[in-house]
């Protein structure tokens, strides 16, 4: 497995892997299919200063994505990021997701990034073991507090320090 930063030829297949959890999934909490051109934008946006590195196999085929973001625009958070983390369906339970952690963790802390915050819905068990696994610890929950498939979500707030 090669994680690498994201380059052109990538943002298409991040794409498909993103709105997989949008069509089909609680995990991310957006509605509707993210049009590629907005995608490219939101690469952008986030490339200007923050990491972005995708997971690739001995083919090059894509396995996954992460990456960090503004937690809050305002300056005191400054060294606090929001990760993303997203790993093609295919590929779950194969340590993808470690591996992109930690090399997604290695470019903050090269930027002067201390903490990471990791918003996940409350029925995202797995995403809640993995970043327990990792390190991260739940600093509170905000019960029924979004709405996807007519069904209400608790979202919980988890936080690891890396610098």
């Amino acid at each position: 497995m090669e994680i690498r930063r994201i380059e052109e030829n990538d943002i298409a297949e991040c794409l498909k892997i993103y709105n997989y959890y949008v069509r089909n999934t609680c995990f991310s909490l957006a509605e509707q299919e993210m049009p590629e051109e907005e995608w490219r934008r939101t690469v952008r946006k986030v490339t200007e200063k923050y990491p972005f590195v995708v997971a690739h196999d001995e083919t090059g085929a894509v396995l996954g994505y992460a990456y960090l973001s503004a937690f809050n625009e305002r300056s005191g958070y400054r060294y606090t990021a929001d990760l993303s983390i997203y790993v093609h369906p295919d590929n779950v339970h194969r340590q993808v997701g470690g591996r992109m952690l930690e090399r997604i963790e290695a470019l903050g802390k090269e930027q002067g990034i201390r903490t990471l915050i990791s918003i996940i819905t409350g029925e995202n068990a797995h995403s809640i073991a993995f970043h327990e696994k990792h390190g991260f610890v739940c600093e509170g929950v905000l019960h029924k507090v979004a709405v996807k498939f007519s069904k209400e979500f608790d979202v919980c707030y988890y936080r690891k320090a890396i610098g």
